[in-house]
């Protein structure tokens, strides 16, 4: 099946790199307009707007840089977007994230704080500031994590971090509802971000690789393109009721 999002305007965080790479390239695919928010990389940045510029649909895509944890950066990246977009945003993906990894007793103040900044602090700056240029019948799409989940050792920031995510999600769900936007979460479990299929040679797995492997129901890794077509699927008229929902992306993982 074909999904058509021509004319549909995405703006995107940490759609340079990763898994948001991945996404970012697989709605314009199918035909959508991405502006992507990076934080830093510039390089990564202009690799990725090169590609989407190379796809066959000639479309204006555009990269912002901006630290999302920066209030005042935020609003002036969704202002420059949303004049990029002739005042529409149709779907909003919050991928960009911080990682904190550590046993809780040992993780200073700053590796605490920096998680939430990002991801919880940061996601909810870009929807204030988008909300009021999303479109009836668009779509918020929240990238969390399976440690938003299940209590994962060594990831208590990180994880609460996402179950604070997990929650906001469904309480916007409620609240942009009557608006006709939904509002969905997509977790990834341990996924490759390279963009490339390690599962095509698995002799080239590595010990851990193996591991995630063989505690996985379906016995592969999982790949950013796994979640970039989950995302599309919450994007898209297939979804059309289906809101303040989450779904795992983890092959069945244990």
């Amino acid at each position: 099946m074909q999904i058509d999002l021509t004319g549909k305007n995405v703006l995107i965080t940490g759609g340079a790199r990763g898994i948001g790479r991945i996404i970012s390239l697989t709605l314009a695919q199918s035909g959508a307009r991405i502006g992507a928010i990076y934080r830093s990389d510039n390089s990564a940045a202009e690799r990725t707007l090169a590609e989407l510029h190379a796809l066959p649909n000639p479309v204006d895509h555009f990269m912002l840089q901006a630290d999302i944890t920066d209030e005042q950066a935020v609003e002036r990246a969704i202002q420059a977007a949303q004049e990029r977009f002739g005042g529409a945003i149709d779907f909003l993906i919050l991928d960009a994230a911080q990682g904190a990894y550590g046993e809780l007793a040992s993780t200073s103040t700053e590796d605490w704080m920096r998680a939430f900044d990002t991801n919880v602090h940061g996601a909810f700056f870009v929807v204030r500031a988008a909300t009021p240029y999303l479109q009836r019948g668009g779509s918020v799409v929240f990238i969390s994590s399976g440690a938003g989940h299940d209590p994962l050792e060594g990831l208590s920031a990180y994880g609460a971090s996402k179950a604070a995510v997990n929650h906001l999600s469904t309480v916007l769900a409620q609240e942009l509802g009557q608006r006709g936007v939904r509002v969905n979460v997509v977790s990834p479990g341990s996924t490759d971000k390279s963009g490339t299929d390690p599962n095509t040679d698995p002799e080239s797995y590595t010990e851990k690789q193996r591991d995630i492997v063989t505690t996985t129901a379906l016995r592969r890794l999982g790949i950013a393109q796994d979640v970039a077509n989950v995302v599309l699927f919450f994007v898209s008229d297939l979804s059309t009721f289906v809101t303040g929902q989450w779904l795992r992306v983890n092959g069945g993982r244990l």
